[in-house]
């Protein structure tokens, strides 16, 4: 976590409550952000992990992660919103805001749950359209800049209804859909990339392991790490007909990379229980 990651820069410059008055001075000086809220959060969460108040840095980590605590835990803290559907953009953009503020470009989303649409009942499937048209309105603001989105559907036919929901959101993407009367819109067919699905799944497994090590600063070891994406992209790709290979292999990879990195060894599928 960036919380953590700050103090341990910190304690290797420093000492004792030298450490803690910096990261004070260092907290204090985050934001503004939209929601103030979310910045008393990320400056509580820094100042409680300096004094090692383990008790309130878990608290403060279920609010940001949206699990919303009992107000009374929080009002010490001054974090007074709850992270729902009425605040999701407010404190998306202070994400961002603070995400460009330590450092990185901005944020990318990846969205999947349009996927099992045909098995969703009549209300279920209006209210995701209506989520998605929200989100297309948000991104169309100049204050909701520095994110992209990824929306995974089963095909171009999730627009078909006769509501006012699919005609307004008919309308929204229609144009990008249609690559000839608009060049800038995209579409990723995922089901027709040339390449072998074990091949695909190790080339994901490479670029997973990039970001993973930048992620927890650390370096595998080459071998094993080729040989540990090799044995979990076959071992998933051997239930294709059970699952989803792809999302399989997805989820145990981390895995397999949490244990390389304690390890050093090549992980098996067996040592992951996969």
């Amino acid at each position: 976590m960036i919380d953590n990651e700050k103090y341990q820069e910190l304690s290797a410059k420093l000492t004792g409550d030298a450490v803690s008055r910096e990261l004070n001075t260092y907290a204090s000086s985050l934001g503004p952000y939209e929601s103030i809220s979310f910045r008393n959060a990320v400056k509580e969460a820094f100042i409680a992990l300096s004094e090692r108040r383990e008790e309130d840095f878990t608290l403060i980590m279920q609010w940001l992660r949206g699990e919303n605590p009992p107000k009374n835990m929080l009002k010490g803290f001054k974090i007074f919103e709850k992270i729902d559907k009425s605040t999701a953009f407010k404190m998306i953009r202070s994400l961002v805001q603070w995400i460009q503020e330590i450092g990185y470009s901005g944020l990318i989303v990846l969205m999947d749950e349009a996927e099992q649409t045909p098995s969703m009942s009549s209300k279920q499937k209006s209210l995701l359209l209506n989520n998605l048209r929200e989100l297309i309105d948000e991104c169309g603001h100049a204050n909701f800049k520095n994110t992209m989105w990824f929306y995974a559907v089963p095909d171009e036919n999730f627009l078909e209804g006769r509501s006012q929901i699919y005609e307004a959101l008919r309308q929204r993407v229609s144009t990008i859909f249609d690559t000839e009367i608009n060049p800038t819109g995209v579409k990723i067919y995922l089901e027709n990339i040339p390449i072998e699905p074990v091949e695909l799944l190790q080339e994901i497994g490479k670029k997973l392991a990039r970001i993973y090590e930048i992620a927890y600063s650390v370096k595998f070891d080459a071998n094993a790490l080729k040989e540990t994406i090799k044995n979990i992209a076959e071992a998933a790709y051997e239930r294709k007909l059970e699952i989803g290979y792809k999302r399989l292999f997805v989820q145990n990879i981390i895995k397999a990379f949490h244990k390389l990195r304690r390890t050093g060894e090549v992980v098996t599928p067996e040592d992951i229980g996969m």
